[in-house]
């Protein structure tokens, strides 16, 4: 049994993994909140770019733009019928 299987089975040590992730996600997210408001940088060309968090925002946005396109694209044009190398 490897180390990780060990841990996985134990349910105290699965809700203490959970627990830490979730303190360490929202630790992330306050940073990232946090200090545009802390540290100020070069002044915004546009009014969003200021928000809070817009750089995480777009860039979430942007990959789940990417991976839809690429999987639409997959589908439409990537792939080929069942009966394709049918006789």
């Amino acid at each position: 049994m490897s180390f990780l299987e060990r841990i996985l089975e134990d349910p105290v040590r699965v809700a203490r993994l959970k627990r830490w992730s979730l303190i360490v996600l929202a630790l992330i997210l306050l940073a990232d909140v946090a200090a545009p408001l802390l540290f100020h940088g070069h002044p915004p060309h546009f009014s969003f770019e200021g928000w809070p968090a817009w750089g995480s925002l777009y860039g979430l946005a942007s990959c789940v733009v990417i991976i839809v396109a690429s999987k639409f694209i997959g589908k439409v044009w990537l792939m080929r019928g069942e009966d394709h190398y049918d006789d």
